[in-house]
């Protein structure tokens, strides 16, 4: 979808191939995954050490803060362990579309210039703090696509 189709209140499908990755720490409860996706940006005056956290308890509610899913489960791996990262087909409703020109210095490579904030689709009404930013226009292989178009 071209980036000036994303729509605040549109229903999209969220959806990006696991790929190979290695845990790099684990930490009271989180597991820290060397991201498979970006570079780190020697240019950057954002220092982002190449890891990506993620909740390690299956009935965490901050999984509903994240779209990304570990195989095998997250309390299930150790610091070097292998896994795979991925976003299952996950509904969400477009919150805001941001905009950054230039590109947004993040600490890592390539630097992105859209993001959708989004929630899980029903899961999330009222409450102004869940969610997640989604890089449209990033490393990850993200797809998005109207809810209703997808299949």
């Amino acid at each position: 979808m071209p980036v000036s189709d994303f729509q605040v209140g549109e229903p999209l499908t969220l959806a990006c191939e696991p790929a190979d990755a290695r845990v790099a720490t684990v930490w009271g409860r989180y597991i820290f995954i060397e991201w498979p996706w970006r570079q780190i940006d020697p240019e950057s005056r954002v220092r982002w050490n190449g890891q990506v956290a993620l909740p390690r308890e299956a009935d965490s509610g901050e999984w509903a803060n994240t779209p990304w899913r570990v195989e095998p489960a997250a309390d299930e791996l150790a610091v070097g362990d292998s896994c795979r990262v991925g976003i299952p087909r996950t509904r969400v409703v477009v919150r805001a579309v941001r905009i950054y020109r230039p590109a947004k210095d993040v600490g890592w490579l390539p630097r992105p210039t859209v993001a959708l904030s989004v929630v899980p689709f029903g899961d999330c009404d009222g409450d102004e703090e869940a969610g997640y930013l989604v890089h449209v226009d990033g490393a990850e292989p993200i797809t998005a696509a109207r809810a209703q178009d997808f299949r």
